[in-house]
């Protein structure tokens, strides 16, 4: 029974591999006289007085062999691999190719935005530009700021206020921009959904 296996595992690996290459076909022909030798020597251990010795040597000397093929077998699958990703990257090039010399055809060479705070002016007392209010003190009961010290605070903070007009203009500014470079190439985004009416 185990001789008719053999044979059929031998004639499914000569059939199958024929669709296969030459390497893989040597491997298949390689692991199906490995199981005909196994099928021979324990057939040969079956006469002899030790038998589970013999049957032991016999099935560890296929296993190597076996596992020796496996390992050919990951390398053939690797190389394959390796090789079907490396044509996949050509071919994304290649399709990339065209589109990427159209967009340097249809934009020209824009220079970078770079965003910069103004400085205050050395002439200016101390006007502070970030964004966190003017630190406020208590009034004191007896004495009432003078009109001069109002009208610095009022300054310091009209000038604070331009500052910040003038960062969210800048930004609005740098994202139109990038939407018409993203329009120049194509790149749209969706607007955002219009908020209905609460209930």
């Amino acid at each position: 029974m185990k001789l008719g296996l053999v044979t059929f595992a031998l004639l499914c690996g000569a059939s199958g591999g024929a669709l296969a290459d030459p390497e893989r076909d040597r491997i298949g022909t390689d692991r199906a006289t490995a199981n005909a030798k196994l099928a021979e020597q324990q057939r040969e251990c079956a006469t002899r007085f030790i038998v589970a010795a013999c049957l032991d040597d016999a099935r560890t000397e296929h296993r190597d062999a076996l596992k020796r093929l496996r390992q050919q077998e990951l390398q053939l699958d690797e190389a394959k691999r390796r090789a079907a990703v490396e044509g996949r990257r050509k071919a994304i090039a290649e399709k990339a190719q065209p589109a990427q010399a159209r967009a340097s055809d249809a934009l020209p060479d824009v220079p970078k935005v770079q965003m910069r705070r103004e400085r205050p002016a050395a002439s200016e007392p101390a006007a502070r530009l970030d964004d966190s209010p003017t630190p406020r003190t208590p009034r004191a009961a007896a004495s009432d700021p003078s009109r001069s010290e109002v009208e610095q605070r009022e300054q310091r903070e009209q000038q604070q206020f331009e500052a910040r007009r003038r960062e969210a203009q800048a930004h609005r500014d740098a994202v139109a921009q990038r939407s018409a470079l993203r329009a120049a190439r194509g790149k749209v985004a969706a607007p955002l959904p219009v908020p209905s009416a609460p209930r």
